[in-house]
């Protein structure tokens, strides 16, 4: 997992584990990192890195559950096996996707949301392929995209599957259609865009898309129970276009 919590407060980020935590105790110990999980509570080691006395083949920097109690941390074994982020069990993490309309809105998640509104945006650009983050503020798309999230109960978010790193996709996937004219394209939505006989010289000289039809932006599951892809598509009327797919689960 790429983020983790600390006693109090909202997740963070793992590459900003020195500077949340001043190597205190009980997150610095003999030399190693630790944290909690911040979806089940149970602790996790920091892995990997530059700057780090764990490290494992890949030297990537991630967080684990640990295997037993550490000293002043939250350890909690049934939790951690039925963790949506416990990479012992295939299938928890399709939980993350679960609609859960019997709970109430996260207050935590809001709070993530809003004080990383910035970089969730730039996530969900590299998603979707439609401009999200200027220097100076968010693209219509992304707020629509975000407004509709929230509309539609992307609040409802379980503690326990609660997984900051899904929030991108958890946007496109909650959201409704949302109108894309006048956003600006990129990568394989730009290239998809130009490829596009319906939509040949759509894009003007700003770069904006300007089709003569209305057309929407949707992200979809390939399968509600199972999911394996998020699709990207264009729906003009009746008909939808399907640009590509990424994965479902981070890895």
């Amino acid at each position: 997992m790429k983020h983790v919590k600390l006693n109090e407060g909202i997740p963070f980020d793992v590459e900003n584990f020195e500077d949340k935590t001043n190597k205190s105790f009980p997150y610095f110990q003999a030399g190693k990192k630790y944290a909690l999980c911040p979806s089940c509570g149970s602790s996790v080691q920091i892995i990997g890195g530059n700057n780090n006395l764990t490290q494992n083949r890949r030297g990537r920097l991630y967080a684990a559950h640990t295997k037993s109690k550490v000293r002043g941390l939250n350890f909690n074994e049934a939790a951690k096996h039925n963790c949506i982020n416990y990479e012992g069990n295939n299938n928890n993490w399709q939980r993350i996707y679960e609609v859960r309309q019997n709970i109430p809105e996260n207050q935590g998640v809001l709070e993530y949301l809003e004080e990383n509104i910035d970089e969730i945006a730039s996530a969900v650009e590299d998603l979707i392929g439609f401009r999200c983050k200027f220097k100076r503020g968010r693209s219509a798309v992304f707020e629509h995209l975000y407004q509709s999230f929230k509309d539609n109960g992307g609040l409802r978010i379980a503690n326990d599957q609660f997984a900051p790193e899904y929030l991108p996709r958890m946007i496109i996937k909650r959201a409704a259609p949302v109108r894309c004219w006048g956003a600006i394209p990129i990568g394989r939505t730009k290239n998809y865009i130009e490829r596009t006989q319906i939509f040949k010289g759509s894009i003007d000289n700003k770069e904006q898309f300007k089709p003569a039809v209305e057309v929407m932006f949707v992200g979809t599951l390939d399968n509600d129970e199972n999911p394996t892809r998020l699709n990207m598509r264009l729906i003009i009327g009746e008909e939808e276009l399907d640009m590509y797919h990424i994965a479902a689960r981070i890895n």
